[in-house]
């Protein structure tokens, strides 16, 4: 839709752009990891697939493994009720390995449910692998009890990973399997890579070695990483690849943080380049943004290095955003400069609007800032319609405007429809814009909540 009547906004230096007047408030965010190793049923490929492959680089998958503490000498002695909870906890020394499974998948302490997991699996053999599968045949095969079957996996991998791969295709279908069959590959690289690379290079496994090649590179990497970064950089590809050299990134970061990024700036291929930095600072962005800060200075103005900057300010800004702004503010402009000041907005905007505002308001418009104001609008919005609606007009990039106009009029909306209907006759917007405005989509649970 186009505009019809809406006045340009001044903007040149000094701007005076709409303030926000609201209380200063506090809007804590609600973190939720999801997605999931092995599905055990049949969903819609492409939708699976993304949410996979993102939570393999992102956010990795860790054992949480324990032991269970003994009782200091100095401490008192336990009473009956704990004695009896003392009974229901996993024995250190059983016998039987059906009952220490049958027991440990009983257990709601995590730390001692995958210790004892660990334990039961960590001398699975022929010998005693049907009675381990006995036992695991009573636990869904899916996403809530990925660490448990990820262990076994990448156990039963060590000695015999085709009649795991058979496993897998029995216990689960179509992509399910094939995330499965990604854990058993991570256990057989580990062990000999060159014939788990030569199983997934078989031409019946054509479309799903995409995904095969996760557990396929994590496993070499551990073993290899020299090899296992041949094999990632002689695949054809695309956004796959770039996420298997995170995984190489992710074994090289294992080294120290000098080596991690020595080996980024050296790889040639800007593509794989973008991807180690990408990772690099999803990594350390939170815990040392002024390290990642630095090293990212010197490649402000490259274009690999425009994700790991979007990285940098969103991390950073959850911490400390005045510190994040200013780090950014003084880097020479460029793309770089501008998704870092962005995603330092977006989340400062939530924190607090009217330093943000001000912020905003001090600086010289143009284009570069555009992207900071369409995020700001968006945040404010959830608050106060009115006042986000002046900064979306505001944008002089009539796309984004008009992007960040339907999405914040869609918002006021929802709050406010009276104050809107007044406000649209004398918008000057088209009349198909008035009509998406007054029609906003319902949001789902996971928007509700990603937004607070």
């Amino acid at each position: 839709f186009v505009r019809e009547n809406i006045q340009n906004q001044g903007r040149g230096k000094g701007m005076k752009k709409p303030s926000f007047r609201l209380p200063l408030f506090v809007l804590m965010g609600v973190g939720l990891f999801l997605g999931g190793y092995y599905q055990g049923t049949k969903q819609d490929e492409d939708s699976v697939i993304e949410r996979a492959l993102n939570q393999e680089i992102e956010d990795g998958t860790e054992d949480a493994i324990g032991t269970e503490a003994s009782t200091p000498p100095s401490s008192p002695r336990p009473s009956q009720t704990d004695q009896l909870e003392d009974d229901k906890r996993i024995p250190k020394n059983v016998e039987n390995l059906r009952e220490l499974l049958y027991r440990a998948q009983s257990e709601s302490n995590p730390i001692l449910r995958y210790a004892s997991f660990a334990k039961a699996l960590e001398n699975l053999n022929d010998n005693n692998l049907e009675e381990v599968l006995e036992t695991f045949e009573t636990m869904p095969f899916g996403f809530e009890h990925m660490q448990e079957y990820r262990m076994l996996l990448y156990a039963w991998a060590q000695f015999d990973p085709i009649n795991a791969i058979e496993y897998c295709n029995r216990r689960a279908s179509g992509m399910g399997a094939g995330f499965a069959t990604a854990g058993v590959l991570e256990g057989w690289a580990s062990r000999d890579p060159l014939q788990a690379k030569a199983w997934v290079e078989r031409r019946e496994n054509a479309g799903l070695d995409k995904i095969y090649n996760f557990g396929l590179v994590r496993g070499w990497a551990s073993r290899d990483l020299n090899a296992a970064s041949d094999y990632v950089f002689s695949l054809e590809g695309g956004k796959e690849v770039e996420k298997l050299v995170g995984i190489l990134t992710e074994e090289v970061n294992k080294q120290g943080f000098a080596t991690a990024t020595n080996w980024a700036e050296s790889l040639t291929e800007e593509q794989f380049k973008e991807s180690a930095f990408s990772s690099l600072s999803k990594r350390h962005s939170r815990d040392n943004p002024k390290k990642m800060a630095r090293w990212l200075e010197a490649h402000a103005e490259e274009n690999y290095a425009i994700q790991a900057m979007d990285n940098l300010g969103k991390r950073w800004s959850e911490t400390d955003p005045e510190a994040a702004i200013n780090y950014f503010a003084d880097l020479p402009p460029g793309k770089g400069q501008e998704m870092g000041i962005k995603s330092v907005v977006g989340n400062w905007a939530k924190e607090d609007p009217l330093a943000a505002g001000e912020w905003l308001n001090e600086r010289e418009a143009g284009p570069e800032l555009d992207s900071a104001l369409s995020v700001y609008a968006s945040a404010v919005s959830r608050k106060d319609g009115a006042a986000a609606m002046e900064w979306a007009i505001s944008i002089s990039d009539e796309k984004l405007q008009e992007s960040t106009i339907r999405k914040v009029g869609q918002e006021w909306y929802r709050q406010d429809k009276d104050s809107v209907e007044t406000w649209l006759p004398e918008s000057g917007l088209s009349q198909g814009m008035q009509k998406v405005i007054r029609n906003p989509p319902k949001k789902n649970w996971w928007q509700s909540i990603s937004e607070r």
